[in-house]
């Protein structure tokens, strides 16, 4: 599979005019230059979407050679984000094609392309990037300069939250954050921990970086098919003392109880319990309550409906169809460096070693 991806070129001690202007003389097309809001920085150069190519790479190299020249800088302030695209691209789009044309769409009409892309990644591929990325944050803080760990326009996100996330909803912490998924609509997984350069080889080592840590967790740690999700049901989802939440207690029990059991404890209505228990599954999930009728417990037609008895599950399991991680015996190895080239994998380490000199 090959993943596109985005670049925001955030810049200092220039202005967006002459930003553009060294852009148009070098040739260059397809960018936007736009303020970035952040004090400090002076604007942003905002790529068009890219796949991984050495035709991508040489201009992402004519970028930084112009701002460059034109007396681009970064200081503290500075970051770098990149947008992996959350859908592969077709099989049969070949990646220079695709950014000659995404080039050229950019620039004649400020948009980007569409129909070159395959159905998006599910959540449990997400989930597993977003996992392996904060398992190992502490490292990922030793690529970058300090200013770019807890950040507060990159915060870092909770392992535990990811872990007992089941949609993308879920997964969604925020604009700031190391990874955000507000651009997910949008097409994109945005990586926002980078801290801001200039340099071509910065920006196009952390590019690959991620594009492995995407493909990786892809090709290696998931597959297509069904998976099983076990939930908890809380141990008390309303006010204590309340009905409903008496009622509750007593369903969530080791047999449940029976309508005319809860009716005694609470002095509600058999309508009312009914109503009661469709509330406890709008809150705990259908599947978290089961009923018993009357004739299961041992009535008969005409003994009255209050016979029947409902149960809370302490918790129980769907199952869903699409991408599931590989069983322990298969998967591919969680660490951010699997699947990384010898080659780039010394780079970042000589990288990490520099800036803790």
């Amino acid at each position: 599979m090959t993943c596109t991806f985005g670049i925001e070129v955030e810049f200092a001690d220039l202005s967006i005019s002459l930003a553009k202007a060294a852009l148009n003389d070098a040739g260059i097309r397809g960018c936007t230059v736009v303020p970035d809001g952040t004090p400090g920085v002076d604007g942003e150069v905002v790529l068009p979407p890219l796949a991984p190519c050495d035709f991508a790479w040489d201009y992402i190299k004519s970028i930084c050679r112009a701002l460059e020249r034109a007396g681009a800088r970064v200081n503290s302030k500075c970051g770098l984000h990149v947008h992996i695209g959350n859908a592969p691209l077709n099989d049969d789009t070949h990646a220079v094609r695709f950014c000659g044309d995404s080039i050229l769409e950019r620039h004649r009409t400020g948009r980007y392309i569409t129909g070159a892309y395959a159905d998006p990644m599910d959540f449990v591929a997400v989930q597993d990037i977003m996992f392996r990325y904060t398992r190992q944050q502490s490292t990922i803080n030793t690529m970058f300069p300090r200013s770019r760990t807890d950040n507060r326009y990159c915060a870092p996100l909770s392992l535990a939250r990811i872990e007992n996330a089941t949609t993308i909803r879920e997964l969604t912490f925020g604009k700031f954050t190391t990874v955000n998924l507000e651009t997910w609509s949008r097409g994109t997984i945005e990586f926002r921990q980078a801290s801001g350069t200039v340099e071509a080889d910065k920006i196009i080592n952390w590019v690959k970086f991620l594009l492995n840590l995407v493909d990786h967790t892809n090709t290696a740690r998931v597959t297509s098919g069904s998976r099983t999700i076990v939930t908890n049901t809380p141990e008390q989802p309303f006010r204590r003392g309340a009905r409903v939440g008496v009622q509750y207690t007593m369903m969530r029990s080791d047999g449940g109880a029976t309508t005319q059991e809860i009716m005694d404890a609470t002095g509600c209505s058999e309508q009312r319990v009914r109503a009661a228990v469709s509330e406890i599954r709008n809150r705990v999930g259908d599947a978290a309550v089961v009923t018993n009728t009357q004739q299961a417990n041992g009535a008969r037609y005409g003994d009255g409906t209050y016979h029947t008895s409902y149960t809370v599950l302490f918790s129980f399991e769907t199952t869903t169809d699409g991408a599931t991680l590989l069983p322990d015996h298969r998967i591919g190895n969680p660490s951010i460096w699997a699947g990384l080239s010898d080659e780039l994998f010394e780079w970042w380490h000589n990288r990490v070693l520099t800036l803790t000199r």
